[in-house]
């Protein structure tokens, strides 16, 4: 059968399609081969593999997941997550709770004796005089502070310097700006023969004006007479501050040592005390004390402290040591010393004793 175009002309070579001369049935399609070659108006050509086609008008397919679980299914799967986080909540606000109370039954099964009975600042189970010790000298901290605080509230910064060097005056030395300048009784009882170790700087006679400033810096004579006093006659009605006032009125608070040797020997019998001189040594320092009597002797700046003051030696050891009561210092007072650097430091010895009565 031959083929003709729009031109209506026969196509040269046109044969049978499909390499078949069988002709096809009426309405019948003849099947084009999905590839391999063909035969068309422009001769022979290789026929490309089709490509594959979306399912839809135009639009690629493309991967996803689909969920095939029903809607119950997915609320019971909500159901449970909510359950098991609830346990594990209720499992956590259990630990919580048992470790608050382990701790709460730790802590309060703390023995209550833990606390120290003579002192909270200190932990319990201390003996009675360590924990004095620690309380006074946690005391002594918050007074210095104290001190410090209001140190432009003092006059005499040789104040601020006492409570500085002497843990002894702080107290002394806090209390002084409020303190009435004004001297107080002896206050304790006195045994004749016996030595009381007094200081300067003690409230029932520091806070008095001597020789231009407060008696606890400048009193170390009339200090160191009170002690051979209240010794030598066992009397308590002259403190130090009575003294003071005595050599005072004789103007003989003068000198390096703020007392005149002079008060001494020309009035002590004002005291019910006499005096004697003698030049210092070693020998005559030994001697004198085996008498029973006191020794007032001057401590030139730089022997025993870095001030001149007076001190008392007050008796001589079993091994040939001497006791000597400083006013001024707790530690020149606290040990034994040797008897030639006491006799070496002055030139001088004040030998005290007691006015014989016509009753003795």
């Amino acid at each position: 059968m031959t083929y003709n175009d729009n031109g209506r002309r026969p196509r040269t070579g046109a044969g049978s399609l499909g390499g078949s001369s069988r002709p096809h049935a009426p309405g019948q399609r003849l099947q084009v081969p999905g590839q391999g070659t063909y035969h068309g108006p422009r001769g022979t050509r290789q026929r490309p593999k089709p490509a594959r086609r979306s399912s839809g008008a135009g639009y690629p397919l493309r991967a996803r997941t689909i969920n095939f679980q029903s809607g119950k299914a997915r609320r019971i799967s909500n159901n449970r997550r909510v359950l098991i986080l609830g346990a594990l909540a209720i499992v956590l606000l259990v630990l919580v709770v048992v470790g608050i109370s382990s701790c709460v039954s730790s802590c309060s099964s703390k023995p209550e004796s833990n606390e120290n009975p003579v002192d909270a600042r200190v932990a319990g189970g201390i003996p009675e005089d360590l924990t004095q010790e620690f309380a006074t000298k946690l005391d002594q901290g918050e007074k210095l502070a104290e001190i410090a605080a209001n140190a432009d509230a003092y006059e005499n910064q040789a104040l601020l310097e006492l409570a500085l060097s002497q843990p002894t005056a702080i107290d002394f030395v806090a209390a002084y700006p409020e303190a009435e300048k004004t001297a107080q009784p002896y206050g304790e009882e006195a045994t004749k023969g016996t030595v009381p170790e007094l200081y300067c700087w003690d409230a029932r006679w520091g806070n008095v004006d001597y020789a231009g400033e407060p008696l606890a810096l400048t009193g170390s004579g009339p200090t160191s007479l009170a002690m051979a006093y209240v010794s030598l006659t066992g009397n308590t009605d002259r403190t130090a501050a009575d003294i003071a006032a005595l050599v005072e009125g004789a103007e003989l608070a003068t000198g390096d040592f703020l007392m005149s040797g002079t008060f001494l020997t020309d009035h002590v019998g004002e005291l019910g005390l006499t005096c004697s001189t003698y030049t210092s040594n070693t020998d005559n320092l030994l001697q004198i004390l085996d008498t029973g009597t006191y020794l007032l002797m001057e401590a030139p700046a730089g022997t025993l402290t870095d001030e001149a003051h007076w001190v008392i030696v007050v008796t001589e050891g079993a091994d040939g040591s001497v006791t000597v009561y400083d006013p001024t210092s707790p530690s020149v007072s606290a040990h034994p010393w040797d008897p030639s650097t006491i006799a070496g430091m002055s030139e001088t010895i004040y030998a005290l004793s007691a006015v014989e009565s016509d009753s003795e």
